[in-house]
């Protein structure tokens, strides 16, 4: 598999990387996998990876600053480096929420399902998108204060930056999957649905590979 011409059925992972504005040295990234469903060319993923990019943009507050997209074939990490495999890009921008009160710490995550057509849905955890207003603890455990409105937040994103294409049957070039371990298992995503809030440790790595080093 390359990064620069694919073929149907190869398998891609993008990761946006974020940090928060006022610690730049505590970064992190939300990890997704697609799979070709024509051939291809490194310009489809570089389109693809402006919406999954815009797409966490578009729920994230403005105190978020996004680092850099990182697209890469899907298959087994080798050594040394090999360019054909990785794509790395700066990204620019910030979230698009200005948020009115106080953020949530990093390890409190808004959860969402990759609800696949079989077997268990996989998670997908977001960090610094939720703020005090948005949750409450009726019995000391934190759950969000409205979820259908958060659902909006995604539905609308997902649309606005045009990653609903990429989903279930959506007829983009490259649909959103989940892979198992060995990659003989690949189920595509028909939905994203907000589960509500789960406390994730802040060098904990739900993707659990090793990335290529440039």
């Amino acid at each position: 598999m390359s990064v620069s011409d694919f073929a149907e059925g190869d398998l891609f992972v993008i990761r946006v990387v974020k940090y928060l504005s006022t610690n730049p040295s505590d970064k992190w990234a939300n990890s997704y996998e697609f799979r070709a469903t024509t051939i291809g060319h490194e310009a489809e993923l570089l389109v693809l990876g402006e919406h999954v990019s815009e797409f966490e943009a578009e729920f994230h507050f403005s105190q978020v600053v996004f680092d850099r997209i990182l697209i890469s074939t899907w298959e087994e990490d080798s050594k040394p480096y090999d360019p054909s495999v990785f794509i790395s890009s700066t990204l620019t921008g910030t979230g698009g929420i200005a948020g009115g009160g106080q953020l949530l710490g990093l390890q409190n995550t808004l959860s969402i399902a990759r609800i696949a057509s079989t077997v268990r849905f996989g998670h997908l955890f977001y960090r610094a998108c939720l703020e005090e207003l948005d949750v409450t603890a009726p019995a000391g455990k934190t759950v969000l204060v409205d979820r259908a409105a958060q659902q909006a937040k995604i539905d609308a994103a997902l649309t606005s930056s045009s990653l609903d294409v990429n989903i279930a049957g959506g007829g983009g070039p490259l649909e959103m999957v989940m892979i198992n371990k060995t990659g003989t298992q690949v189920r595509p995503i028909q939905q994203l649905r907000v589960q509500g809030v789960a406390g994730v440790k802040t060098d904990h790595k739900w993707f659990n590979r090793t990335t290529p080093t440039p």
